[in-house]
């Protein structure tokens, strides 16, 4: 009896070691799932990081962050639909929500491998310089973005232009600084309406047939644009000799002048900034290239209680100096380095051929009364020494705007038109 009692009491102890056997077991087994889903959502978690920091390893401009915010999202939503409704409103606004394509990264190789292959000669003649030129023209219009920039070499083989190895030629030089300029900002937007939200008022007339309608089309910079610039600087304020824009809105948008329709631009205290050299029947501007004959705008009346200065020569009736003529004549005072624009309206021969030019930067030497009723004035601007040439010539194969820039202005012109 005993013995049977002390055999069931160790089959009972080999019983309750295997439970625990398979207690201990199972504790195991868990701890095993949970450290390789933990390290799985580690591995995961890096992975993320990684592509976060690979999104942001060249952030070098406004807005990029939320950029890569945006492509991260997209990366891990795959099945992220487009709005059909968005596609007309991106369309009509010029907007930037684009996809680069594998024509397009061939594209962008091309001119790279163009660049670079002339870059690597030690004595480059004028025909390899016009191969670089053709590059330049078309790189600004190339569906690019931050990362492709930089992984395809593009943006390398750019800043061999500021190195000065040899003598390159300045149209050349200036061009790839003018697209360094941009993608250093971080915009990579390729149309030339970039930024620009184009509105059509439609207005019903008397009259019969198409000729009832009268469309007027209103250009505004889009609320959201990152990378409006301010325009009240004195200087080049980072512009190039030969910068060119197709509407005067642009050159707002980018900070070269200060208003959208009127040709004189500055403040109180430094006096006027920025001019267009546009002309008309009311201001006989003179354009010499380097030494221009620029008019003031029209006086206004005087005010009831305007108190004229003893020195002036003036009648009753007579108009007294506009805002803009006044801000040129502060300038005047102050020496302030004017910055000047050549339009296409412009009779002078120095004009281009659309839109508006940088031609660098003028001071006032002196300035004329040519209509004492109508206080219209007349100002003797000389332009600085040590810039750059003006790019207005045809003939010469740096002028601007260059041929693809026409082109693709004259694509949106059509492209406009069509929605009349």
């Amino acid at each position: 009896m005993a013995e049977r009692r002390r055999i069931e009491t160790v089959r009972d102890l080999r019983f309750k070691r295997i439970m625990k056997n398979q207690h201990s077991s199972a504790v195991a087994g868990a701890s095993s799932v949970a450290e390789s889903s933990t390290a799985r959502n580690t591995t995961a978690i890096k992975r993320e990081a990684h592509a976060e920091s690979e999104d942001n390893n060249y952030e070098v401009g406004p807005g990029l962050r939320d950029e890569a915010a945006a492509r991260l999202l997209q990366r891990r939503n795959k099945r992220n639909p487009v709005v059909a409704s968005n596609r007309l409103s991106e369309q009509t606004r010029f907007s930037s929500n684009r996809v680069i394509s594998r024509s397009d990264l061939i594209a962008l190789s091309v001119h790279r491998d163009t660049i670079a292959r002339v870059m690597d000669k030690l004595s480059p003649n004028a025909a390899d310089w016009q191969f670089v030129r053709e590059a330049l023209y078309k790189l600004p219009f190339e569906n690019v973005d931050q990362r492709i920039v930089h992984s395809s070499g593009a943006m390398k083989q750019l800043l061999r232009f500021e190195e000065n190895r040899f003598d390159i030629p300045e149209d050349v030089s200036l061009d790839a600084r003018m697209i360094l300029k941009r993608w250093r900002n971080g915009d990579y937007d390729p149309h030339l309406l970039r930024g620009v939200d184009l509105n059509q008022t439609i207005t019903h007339v008397k009259g019969r047939g198409a000729k009832s309608v009268k469309r007027t089309r209103h250009y505004k910079l889009e609320e959201d644009y990152n990378w409006k610039r301010d325009d009240n600087v004195e200087g080049n304020h980072e512009l190039f000799v030969g910068e060119w824009w197709p509407l005067q809105i642009c050159a707002l948008r980018d900070g070269a002048h200060g208003e959208l329709e009127a040709g004189i631009s500055g403040n109180n205290v430094i006096g006027a900034i920025s001019v267009i050299v546009s002309g008309g029947a009311l201001y006989p501007d003179l354009d010499e290239l380097d030494r221009v004959l620029y008019c003031g705008t029209m006086g206004i009346d005087a005010p009831i209680n305007y108190a004229a200065d003893p020195a002036e020569d003036r009648e009753p009736g007579d108009r007294i100096p506009s805002h803009n003529t006044k801000l040129l004549m502060i300038s005047f005072k102050n020496g302030t380095k004017i910055r000047l624009f050549r339009s296409a309206k412009s009779q002078s021969p120095y004009a281009p051929a659309e839109g508006l030019r940088y031609d660098g930067l003028y001071t006032i030497r002196a300035y004329e009364l040519l209509d004492k009723k109508n206080a219209v004035y007349r100002f003797e601007m000389i332009r600085e020494k040590n810039q750059p040439k003006i790019r207005g010539d045809p003939d010469d194969p740096g002028c601007k705007p260059n041929k693809v820039e026409l082109a693709k202005w004259q694509g949106i012109k059509k492209t406009l038109k069509g929605e009349r």
